[in-house]
């Protein structure tokens, strides 16, 4: 019985021998007929679309005579397969192009995280050490408090010695104390750094992927000393969105519209001095013209389902805002300098960078300079003192000059100052009006003339007269245009009459009863405007405010 399972031992043995015999035999006889080297190559530029990107590698190497597996690897796992596009020298044969994962390189840790882990190693070992540090000084002082009985049970002591073991228990009791404190103190600034540098460690292990590597089989009659390959693929985890910064010095002066972007990254591969193309083009959107097919018509039972609560939406246009207040922990930025070149397709827009950028991935915003454009702007002072004294800063920008403009979100700086956000968007021929800010010098006041107001009862009917008056003084030192608004009540119900007794030369719109007068306002002068009406309705009710 045991020499059957001593036998049976020994075939085991034999077989996974002879496997591992023939394993070795496979990859020897493969090692004859393909010379296998890893190629050192670099990303030469990225052109990043909606939310992919194509990159292209050029990797130089030299060639040996015959078969050559060249490995471009470090490639990113987000990489589509199918786009795989490889361009070589005339003095090669480029034979077939595959992919496969090293796992054994994928195990392999850059030198940082080396580091990484070398400090938050020595960091742990540090806090050990104090907290066992601490932990003696506790037992001491426990020592120290169990034995603090002097002399004999059924004897006394000399106040010589009770003197000086006092001193001594109060002694070491502050020095143990002391100690304690700061050794709670270094292990908290140890804990500190402690939990930057695991955050930073958990981070890189979160964004760890299994790259790939891409197998380029190429042929040649001779040696070549050097030859290069080009290496261009899509890749997703990778996106970008545009924005402006409008920028006004003063009313006298354009309105400088300039084109950003931030480019969002994840791919695995770090994108150094690269040469970077910004594309509207969307490649995952397929190109194909869709088919009609027949519409059959057949008979359609409704499905009664319970009344659901009716909701009123206001029409609003949401715009994802990143505030830069002090209390807002957002993001920062990677500013650089560059202004692109615009190219204006069929269907897209494409940006070419003039200057090389270095995008990590990281997933964080890179804040690329784009293209800066001028425009004409029609600016305006505008105030409606009904609801609110101050006067408006505001700039019109015709919409035509905004037509073949990317959607986006803009920053609205005048005088070099943060005013607001607004939108651009360049489907429409909509004029764009942009609030630049409050105007102190230019000084309103609407006041309610009492004397030419007044309230009288007909029968049924009472009658309330209002005369109202804006008075509007410029305290600059030249003239402005401004336009002032304000209203009359609109009745909605026919026991309420609304009757315009004096409308002060302004334009007025009886639909929405807006009034609106257009000023020229000298220097250092003021002018008023006023206007009346008369409201009447049953006296036994009661009207909303106006």
């Amino acid at each position: 019985m045991e020499t059957s399972r001593y036998n049976s031992k020994l075939n085991l043995k034999n077989l996974v021998f002879s496997l591992i015999l023939i394993v070795f035999a496979g990859v020897t006889s493969a090692s004859a007929v393909e010379n296998e080297q890893y190629i050192p190559s670099m990303v030469k530029s990225v052109t990043v679309f909606v939310n992919q990107a194509q990159v292209t590698r050029i990797g130089k190497t030299a060639i040996q005579p015959g078969t050559t597996n060249l490995i471009f690897n470090q490639i990113s796992p987000y990489i589509n397969i199918n786009s795989l596009q490889v361009k070589t020298e005339s003095n090669v044969t480029l034979m077939s192009v595959t992919s496969r994962n090293n796992y054994l390189q994928n195990n392999q840790k850059p030198t940082f995280v080396l580091e990484l882990e070398d400090t938050l190693e020595r960091i742990n070992f540090q806090i050990y050490s104090n907290k066992i540090r601490k932990d003696a000084l506790q037992l001491e002082k426990e020592v120290l408090l169990a034995n603090k009985q002097i002399g004999g049970s059924n004897s006394g002591v000399k106040i010589e010695d009770l003197e000086d073991a006092l001193t001594l228990y109060r002694k070491r009791s502050q020095e143990i104390g002391e100690e304690v404190y700061k050794i709670d103190l270094t292990v908290k600034k140890l804990q500190v750094l402690q939990s930057k540098f695991q955050s930073q460690l958990n981070e890189y292990n979160q964004n760890r992927e299994r790259y790939m590597e891409i197998v380029v089989t190429i042929k040649s009659s001779n040696y070549i000393p050097q030859t290069a390959v080009e290496l261009s693929y899509l890749v997703d985890n990778v996106s970008w969105t545009p924005f402006y910064d409008i920028r006004i010095k003063d009313t006298k002066s354009k309105l400088q519209l300039i084109t950003k972007a931030n480019i969002f990254q994840q791919t695995g591969e770090d994108w150094s001095n690269v040469s970077l193309t910004l594309s509207t083009a969307n490649p995952t959107v397929g190109g194909n013209l869709p088919e009609l097919y027949p519409a059959y018509l057949t008979y359609y039972t409704p499905v009664m389902h319970a009344p659901a609560e009716r909701i009123s939406i206001r029409g609003a246009r949401m715009m994802k805002q990143k505030e830069n207040s002090e209390g807002d922990a957002a993001e920062p930025l990677m500013y650089a300098s560059g202004i692109a070149e615009t190219k204006q397709g069929v269907a897209n827009i494409e940006f070419i960078v003039n200057t090389p950028y270095s995008i990590p991935s990281d997933n964080k915003p890179s804040q690329v300079d784009l293209v800066t454009t001028e425009l004409d702007a029609i600016y305006a002072y505008n105030v409606v003192p009904k609801l609110d004294n101050d006067v408006f800063v505001t700039a019109k920008v015709a919409g035509s000059d905004l037509i073949n403009q990317i959607n986006g979100e803009a920053n609205v700086y005048f005088d070099g100052t943060f005013t607001g956000k607004s939108y651009i968007n360049g489907t429409t021929n909509d004029t764009l009006v942009l609030t630049l800010g409050r105007d102190k010098r230019i000084q309103v006041k609407r006041t309610k003339l009492k004397e030419l107001s007044s309230k009288s009862f007909f029968g049924s009917t009472k009658k309330e007269a209002s005369t109202w008056e804006i008075s509007v003084r410029n305290t600059r030192k030249e003239a402005i245009a401004l336009t002032i608004e304000d209203q009359i009540p609109v009745s909605n119900d026919k026991e309420i009459e609304v009757n315009t007794t004096d409308l002060g030369n302004a334009a007025y719109n009886a639909t929405t009863g807006k009034l609106t007068w257009t000023l020229t306002l000298e220097p250092e002068k003021t002018q008023t405007v006023k206007f009346s009406f008369e409201v009447k309705y049953p006296k036994d009710k009661i009207i909303t405010p106006y």
